[in-house]
Parts: structure tokens; C-alpha cells; sequence
């Protein structure tokens, strides 16, 4: 194996490993390696991607703009509140994102918490056609940018600490939280097929309720602390 390919399989296995801050979300600093040249993200997802905190405004620095400022990269947020995946081809961001994503070389997706909350995986059964249907959209963006990484970020889970702000109520988050823990596994196991990466950070927000807006989304803090645990783990997918 070349020196390359052995520093990409090294970055691939820190990118995808559980942090080791996993349980400590006021971690402050990470180290970020720059890459050399100026490199292009793009960041498909809904509005956990987009910035919104559930609280009828948007963070002002949503996670992907810091990760951008974080390793001097050129960044795309093509998040869309309340999107599914099943959904997401019809969104502006969509087409945004078709317009840029020839000249990434990474691109990240976080979808999945609209496909529970708006009943497209209501139930375990519903899993395989869920991951299907992801798959199948990662593949359409890979066909697009066959030269770019690829990472799957897991989906936090609802928050069921007071204060409960959501329709959904303390037990349908209860339920709809099996589902997150069911969900995470098998996009893993999805990456781990298909050869892309599983970026597993979503432990450094989940049971902290003051890095929520509301019950779902999280809000200028929580947005922080995802993008100094992101940030070095999307470096080392650029190769730095």
C-alpha cells in the first residue's frame, strides 16, 4: 500500500470512528488540519443542515458556514427545512446543489429526521425501504461528482427534556427516538456497503437540551458544537 492510499485509509477510520468526546458537548477546541488547496463541500440535508433552530428563526452561523470558515474551504448549504429524502430531489437546493457538486470533493448528507417525524419510517419494517430510497439519491449525487468523498452524518434524536416544544409530544418523541437508534445502525451499515463514510457526532448533542432550540432542532450553540466536532473529521476526508 502507497503512503497515500495508507494516509487516506487513516483519515477514513478517524473520520468514522465514535468520538472520544462523545459524551462532553462543551468541548471548545479541536484541532483542524487546513487542507493545501481550497477545496469545495457540499452539504445536503434538511434543516439541521440549513440552520433552523425551531424557534421560528434561523441560527445565524449554521454548522456547514463554520466548518467552511474552519478549514478555509468553500462551502455549500444546500439544506431544506422540513425535507425528506424521498422528497429532496424537488427542492431549490437540489438544484443548487446539481449546479456545484461536479467540482466537490466531499459531499455530506444528513437526512432522516423528517422521514420519521412525517411517517415515511413509522415503524422498524419501514428501515430498508428508507435506507433504500437514501442510497439511491447518494448514488444519483455520486454520479455527478464521482472524484468526491462521500459522508453520511448520523441524526441526532429528539430532545425529551423540558422544556418539550413539539407537536409531536414527550411520547411520540419517546417512540420516534427508537427509530433514531434504529436509523443511525443502518445508514452505518449502508456506508459500510456501499464504501462511503458514517460520521458519528450526533452524541455530542444528544441529552443536552441546552444546545436545542426547540425538541428537534438545535440552536446557535448546539450549531457550534457540531461544527468544531465536525470540522476536523471532515479535514481529514479532504485528505489534509
Amino acid at each position: 500500500m502507497s503512503d497515500r492510499q495508507q494516509d487516506l485509509q487513516s483519515a477514513s477510520q478517524d473520520a468514522t470512528a465514535p468520538d472520544a468526546t462523545a459524551q462532553d458537548a462543551t468541548v471548545r477546541d479541536a484541532t483542524v488540519h487546513v487542507p493545501s488547496s481550497r477545496a469545495r463541500i457540499v452539504c445536503i440535508g434538511d434543516s439541521i443542515t440549513h440552520g433552523d433552530t425551531g424557534l421560528g428563526f434561523n441560527a445565524p452561523r449554521p454548522w456547514p458556514e463554520q466548518v467552511g470558515e474552519m478549514l478555509g474551504v468553500e462551502v455549500f448549504n444546500c439544506g431544506h427545512n422540513g425535507i425528506e429524502v424521498v422528497h429532496y430531489r424537488e427542492t431549490d437546493e437540489w438544484r443548487t446543489a446539481r449546479e456545484v457538486l461536479p467540482e466537490a470533493d466531499l459531499v455530506t448528507f444528513m437526512l432522516g429526521t423528517n422521514d420519521i417525524g412525517h411517517d415515511y419510517v413509522a415503524k422498524p419494517e419501514d428501515i430498508p425501504a428508507s435506507v433504500e430510497r437514501y442510497a439511491a439519491l447518494i448514488d444519483e449525487v455520486r454520479a455527478l461528482t464521482p472524484h468526491a468523498e462521500v459522508a453520511v452524518l448520523s441524526i441526532i434524536r429528539f430532545a425529551l427534556e423540558e422544556p418539550v416544544m413539539s407537536r409531536f409530544g414527550l411520547e411520540g418523541m419517546r417512540r420516534m427516538n427508537v427509530l433514531v437508534d434504529l436509523l443511525n445502525p443502518a445508514h452505518r451499515r449502508m456506508c459500510r456497503e456501499h464504501g462511503w463514510h458514517f460520521v458519528d457526532f450526533a452524541a455530542n448533542v444528544n441529552g443536552h437540551r441546552e444546545l436545542y432550540g426547540n425538541s428537534i432542532h438545535p440552536n446557535q450553540d448546539g450549531y457550534d458544537v457540531m461544527a468544531r466536532v465536525l470540522a476536523p473529521r471532515l479535514a481529514a476526508l479532504l485528505g489534509a
